[in-house]
């Protein structure tokens, strides 16, 4: 079963990839940490456009 968060898959692809015994199996674990990265990275942006302003006591769609 896939795991159900992006945090979640990229922290299963890292295990996975530490725990790799060889380079075929490091070749099959690699693609999906890369590809899980990216869409993490997103997510994170999105939350911290939201939370920064809120943190500073600024509206998000204030603008300066």
């Amino acid at each position: 079963m896939p795991p159900s968060s992006l945090e979640d898959r990229v922290r299963e692809s890292c295990a996975q990839a530490v725990a790799a015994e060889n380079e075929a199996e490091l070749r099959i674990v690699l693609p999906r940490l890369q590809a899980a990265i990216p869409d993490r990275i997103r997510y994170l942006r999105a939350i911290a456009v939201e939370a920064i302003p809120e943190a500073f006591g600024r509206d998000s769609n204030a603008t300066d």
